[in-house]
């Protein structure tokens, strides 16, 4: 694995269970998993960027990015990967050493160009088939999470990034 420095996140059925709520008024909520929010805390800190490159546009997503410190969302993407790639050239990181979580066919074409892959464990059969690594949890309920701690692991982050809760 080439040293990864960027993780890629979907949003609906990656950060989200991928159920939208919609109010009478048209109002858009999502529910996002806190010790998913947590773990990607500890990726920025470690100093691995975040990036939200979602299909759909939502005040709700831009939200929960600045809440968490992540500046590199993308909403609206009807093409994710000429998204990934113009990312890519933005921020100086090529798509090699960035890993990308998602759920469904739309998110293939810009994980063949990752380093690294990741798919909730209720990812669309597909996209299982082509992740690098399926997690145990479901997209909503702590599979970012799971994604973040085996990154940090595998990039040799884990211990130091746990030093300032267990010493």
């Amino acid at each position: 694995m080439s040293t990864i420095s960027c993780l890629v996140l979907d949003v609906d059925g990656v950060l989200t269970d991928s159920r939208i709520y919609i109010s009478d008024s048209g109002e858009e909520t999502k529910a996002f998993n806190s010790k998913d929010g947590h773990g990607l805390k500890l990726l920025l800190r470690m100093g691995i960027e975040v990036v939200i490159l979602t299909g759909r546009s939502s005040r709700v997503v831009e939200h929960r990015a600045k809440d968490l410190g992540i500046t590199h969302v993308i909403q609206g993407s009807k093409d994710k990967k000429a998204a990934l790639i113009d990312l890519a050239e933005r921020i100086g990181i090529e798509t090699k050493h960035m890993a990308y979580m998602g759920d469904d066919v739309v998110d293939l074409p810009p994980m063949a160009l990752c380093g690294l892959t990741f798919a909730p464990a209720d990812a669309v059969d597909m996209v299982r088939e082509r992740a690098d690594v399926v997690t145990v949890n479901r997209g909503g309920h702590g599979a970012v999470r799971e994604a973040v701690e085996i990154l940090l692991k595998r990039l040799g982050l884990f211990e130091q990034a746990m030093e300032r809760y267990v010493g």
